[in-house]
């Protein structure tokens, strides 16, 4: 009855935390998409397919449907209306993404108290919250139709927590290590073979040397050829600049400078925006962060080496 009675509660956390700017993101993308005509057309036909839905107009109805039959307690239902629309998340039908948005959307306030319980001194939460959604959106995409037909909210919702949790400890383990390697390489800034920022005000020659490695980062594809200009007070100069010393003494591989690149620079100088990995909040967010973690692994041993030979 505890289960129950812990599970109901979180489906009245909120769904319009004003704390996070991913959050408010996917809401703003929410109202849109239940103003489209070609989402109420789609919603119209799942309402003669599928007896819970009968009635429904718009995506939020069919999520008001779904919610309604687990306040009830009728989990069979419940189950049978979320197989419906991940069936058709893992189709080709041109339903695909709005099925996989209306899934997530009737998780998205357990996955908003799950985040809420992640919460740790020193990791953002807004990092918390888009890891999390990250997570939602892979394993409701992926998730095991034959194998586990029943008990869909709690299955989603366990793997969800448990991809999150396995995404976060990758994610802030490698940025830590970053922050370490450029804490290392500092010294060194004076050497021209080390092409790191000293950490002084800026003058021309700094904002020439910026230009420069934003420029080399653009022609080897490293960054977008709309990458914000870089500034001495930019944490992302730090890091390209690091990047971009790796490639030049050849320890790090273009491919694994890029990845990461694309995970760990924002692409814009506006706070709210978030890194653009967590934009899309689709499963490939998962996957660029396994991806980044393994490529900082020559970027560790080319400072370790790097260190040994200063010595």
């Amino acid at each position: 009855m505890s289960h129950i009675t812990n599970t109901l509660s979180s489906l009245s956390a909120s769904a319009t935390d004003e704390g996070s700017s991913t959050l408010r993101s996917l809401n703003r993308d929410w109202a849109v998409l239940c103003e489209s005509t070609r989402a109420g057309d789609a919603v119209a036909h799942w309402s003669h397919e599928h007896l819970h839905f009968e009635g429904a107009r718009t995506p939020q109805d069919v999520v008001d449907r779904i919610t309604g039959l687990f306040r009830r307690g009728a989990w069979e239902q419940h189950d049978q209306a979320m197989l419906f629309l991940l069936r058709r998340v893992q189709e080709s039908g041109s339903d695909r993404d709005l099925a996989w948005c209306t899934a997530a959307r009737v998780m998205l306030p357990k996955a908003v108290s799950m985040a809420k319980s992640q919460q740790r001194d020193g990791i953002r939460w807004d990092d918390i919250v888009s890891s999390m959604f990250s997570a939602l959106f892979e394993v409701v995409g992926t998730y095991p139709l034959e194998r586990r037909p029943r008990g869909v909210f709690a299955n989603i919702a366990m793997d969800t927590l448990v991809l999150a949790q396995k995404t976060l400890a990758a994610d802030y383990d490698n940025r830590s290590v970053l922050q370490e390697i450029g804490d290392t390489l500092l010294p060194l800034a004076g050497d021209r073979a080390a092409a790191l920022l000293p950490s002084v005000g800026p003058d021309p020659a700094t904002q020439a040397q910026l230009a420069d490695c934003l420029v080399r980062a653009v022609e080897l594809e490293i960054v977008s050829r709309d990458e914000p200009e870089l500034s001495s007070d930019d944490p992302r100069a730090e890091l390209l600049s690091l990047v971009m010393w790796a490639v030049d003494i050849q320890a790090l591989k273009i491919s694994d400078a890029q990845r990461i690149a694309s995970y760990y620079l924002d692409s814009s100088a506006t706070p709210e925006r978030t890194p653009r990995t967590r934009r899309s909040m689709g499963s490939e967010g998962a996957r660029l962060r396994q991806r980044a973690s393994r490529a900082v692994r020559p970027l560790r041993e080319a400072a370790l080496q790097t260190r040994r030979s200063a010595a």
